[in-house]
């Protein structure tokens, strides 16, 4: 790691908001000091207003701790929960001396009376020593407290009754100071402004970020203590002059485009720090900082990564620099703002300068059907895309009117097939992120990207509606071929044709974003559609499951995925090139398969409940070698090379002679565990155990990993007619004596095809 790199992430630090609010920054960290973070990582903050502004920024510019008013009450966030739970952090004095600022501006008292939420009563103590008036009540007894501020831990449970009573206090004039860890509940909201610390701050212009967290190595520098400020009991807006001076962004920017280079060495790494700090700008210092960052962009290249000369981070700060701030604001800006940023010419890809603009009409299915609930896949609960059949040109804006009932309901607009980011790639071959979604917060929605991709309607879990129309405004003609739908003639003669660089092929089965050069020449989408919907349906069998009860599947096919050359989930994500000419080429899918696309939709049907420890790359394989024998007919021996017969023999040869150890299962020693019953019983029983998977009651699910390997073994020997517990003893899968108890009934697999083992201590 370069000396440029470990400060960077290492280093934290305050830094001024352009809005004019160091005023109100110096009131809340006055005192200085320095803050030893320890184990706590906090997460990131986001301001969504002009009303709010950054507390904490580290030295890439994401901020961890943000303030914000509305026309009467005050809020702060901190993205940690240990900034008011009593422990390493807290027994810091200028942790508490900042904690305490923070809720004397909030309340606008330098002698303030704070309500604590009752989890969080042991921090009554410290706030005393600070000549704060302490009252511990629940959210409903804020009223009656007759308390100017009040501190929760963002993510508590909280009832609808408290959220508004939360809100009310807020809104009536009172503070808020909320600390949470955001990132340890993504996977928990789908819409995360649906978060609680997010609801109780929705009108404060800030909000917690799901994704995203700080580094913790180095201590966190406190404000400055020498700093003077105005009296705590100032009106909303006192702290809201403003400043003319050049920030030190738009002066780092600058330096850097005359320069065209960065030293690694301390000025360097002050100059980036100073160039990230360009996150907290809004309005028109945003509008003039982005004008001299494309600027910047130019100077160095322009900047576009490609597969033959990508971008290695670790080797170019400065690139990565741009990159990481170009992504960001094209995410953060408002509609119109972020310019169409250069690389956007070679990936996603150049619209045709006479490509026209168009406004269309169309309805979309308005229900989420999602998938089965409790997949070891990310995206059982995702948001499904629906195409429009129009691209987004880099740097313009899509006007999308919804019906007017749908708003606030979690819909999004969505640039870009693919939101996979590449930040823990060694080399960059296209942008890091290039997927824009804005939610659909009122009937008109405006969104851009400087990068441009597909226009998608993105539905939200819970959604039940039969059919919803938009209009969209300003989006190029993609081509777009929608199974049962389109007229093959019009897809020949006009259709494919289409102009923009990406294109989508959508059957009720399977949806393919993919670019339009895989497509210009394809004739038959027809079939193409029926193939993907016989492995889709096939592999359903394997799973017992109806798809007419669920979503269609997403594969999307990019320059470069977020890990590995594929992954699962929704969409799953391949490599371009070979892959996604296989995937158009309706005789290669039918007669020859690929391995890959049925390991990944593997991946999305395996499930936790019968989950054996270290198997999330092996029952993915299962799929793999059904679809193989069941779909393609070919036999598992030629399906793959690690399953030939010789292969196999060797690796369980190996496996018995180093002591049939249960921590050394791979991948293909545990797949063979499966292979073997599957080929005494067929499939059979398989199936039949995961539809007892999936019609569980929550009382009957397995309670931690002894049950899950306990109830496997159980029920698997059930539907074989066989005791199977000797098998998985002797390879030496962990049970509990329950398992030789619940099958003592059952003949036993005696001739099991690692009998000759079982004397070897199994």
């Amino acid at each position: 790691m370069t000396k440029f790199h470990f400060l960077l992430i290492a280093c934290l630090v305050f830094v001024a908001s352009s809005h004019g609010d160091e005023k109100a920054r110096k009131l809340i960290t006055q005192g200085g000091g320095e803050a030893i973070l320890g184990k706590s990582v906090p997460g990131l903050i986001d301001i969504t207003t002009d009303d709010g502004f950054p507390l904490i920024q580290d030295a890439r510019g994401n901020i961890i701790a943000a303030a914000g008013e509305s026309e009467k009450g005050r809020a702060i966030g901190f993205t940690h929960g240990s900034f008011l739970k009593p422990g390493e952090l807290l027994a810091q004095e200028s942790v508490v001396e900042m904690l305490a600022n923070a809720i004397r501006w909030a309340g606008r008292s330098g002698k303030p009376t704070v309500g604590l939420h009752p989890s969080i009563a042991d921090l009554e103590e410290a706030l005393s020593k600070k000549g704060i008036v302490v009252k511990v009540l629940t959210p409903l007894e804020i009223s009656s407290g007759m308390v100017s501020a009040y501190c929760i831990i963002g993510h508590e449970s909280l009832d609808e009754d408290e959220i508004e009573e939360l809100s009310e206090f807020f809104a009536d004039g009172g503070g808020l100071v909320v600390a949470t860890t955001p990132w340890a509940f993504n996977k928990k909201f789908e819409d995360f402004s649906d978060f609680p610390g997010n609801r109780i701050l929705a009108h404060a212009g800030i909000q917690f970020m799901p994704d995203g967290y700080a580094r913790n190595r180095d201590p966190v520098s406190i404000g400055d203590a020498t700093a003077q400020v105005e009296s705590l009991t100032s009106k909303p807006g006192d702290m809201k002059g403003g400043d003319a001076t050049e920030s030190a962004a738009l002066a780092a920017a600058k330096r850097l485009a005359a320069e065209k280079k960065v030293d690694q060495s301390s000025a360097g790494d002050q100059l980036l720090a100073d160039l990230f700090s360009a996150k907290a700008l809004k309005g028109t210092k945003l509008v003039e900082f982005l004008e001299v960052l494309k600027a910047l962009n130019l100077a160095v290249g322009p900047i576009v990564p490609t597969k033959e000369n990508p971008v290695i981070p670790a080797k170019e700060p400065l690139l990565e620099a741009i990159i990481e701030l170009e992504t960001y604001f094209n995410e953060t800006a408002p509609a119109g703002v972020m310019y169409a940023i250069p690389a956007a010419s070679d990936f996603p890809g150049a619209v045709p300068d006479d490509a026209e603009r168009i406004t269309k009409e169309l309805t979309i299915d308005g229900t989420w059907r999602g998938w089965l609930e409790g997949r070891n896949a990310g995206g059982w609960a995702a948001k499904e895309m629906r195409p429009t059949g129009l691209y987004a040109a880099p740097g313009e804006v899509i006007k999308v009117t919804a019906p007017a009932r749908i708003a606030g309901e979690g819909f999004e607009v969505t640039i870009g097939s693919y939101g996979g980011k590449l930040n823990n790639r060694d080399a960059w071959h296209r942008y890091t992120d290039w997927q824009v979604s804005k939610p659909v917060a009122s009937k008109v929605t405006e969104v851009s990207s400087g990068l441009g991709g597909l226009i998608t309607i993105r539905v939200p879990r819970g959604a039940e509606y039969e059919s919803l129309d938009f209009v969209i405004e300003g989006g190029v003609r993609a081509p777009l071929y929608e199974h049962g739908k389109t007229d093959l003639k019009e897809w020949a003669a006009e259709i494919r044709k289409y102009p923009a660089p990406w294109a989508e092929i959508a059957g009720p089965r399977m949806i393919i974003a993919l670019p339009s050069d895989y497509i210009r020449t394809l004739s038959d989408p027809d079939e193409v559609m029926e193939v993907w919907g016989d492995y889709i349906d096939t592999a359903a069998e394997l799973a017992q499951v109806d798809r007419d009860d669920y979503r269609a599947e997403r594969i999307v096919f990019d320059r470069q995925t977020s890990a590995g050359l594929m992954h699962s989930s929704y969409p799953v994500a391949a490599h371009d090139g070979s892959a996604a000419e296989e995937a158009v080429d309706a005789r290669f899918l039918k007669k020859d398969g690929n391995w890959g696309f049925f390991h990944e939709y593997g991946h999305n049907h395996q499930h936790n409940l019968w989950a054996l420890p270290g198997t999330g790359e092996t029952t993915c394989n299962l799929w793999s070698v059904y679809l193989f024998e069941e779909y393609i007919g070919k036999d598992r021996d030629g399906a793959h090379n690690a399953i030939r017969p010789l292969d196999r023999k060797q690796r369980v040869n190996g496996y018995f002679s180093d002591g049939a150890k249960f921590e050394n299962w791979s991948v293909w020693v545990a797949l063979e565990t499966y292979l073997q019953v599957q080929e005494t019983f067929g499939w059979e029983p398989f199936k039949k155990v995961f539809d007892e998977y999936n019609r569980l009651e929550p009382d009957d699910r397995p309670d931690g990993q002894e049950q899950i390997n306990d109830q496997w073994v159980i029920r698997l020997s059930k539907a074989c007619g066989k005791n199977l517990q000797p098998f998985w003893a002797t390879w030496g899968l962990p049970m509990s004596s329950d398992v030789e108890r619940a099958l003592k009934d059952l003949p036993v697999w005696e001739d099991h095809p690692v009998a000759k083992y079982a004397g070897d201590g199994a």
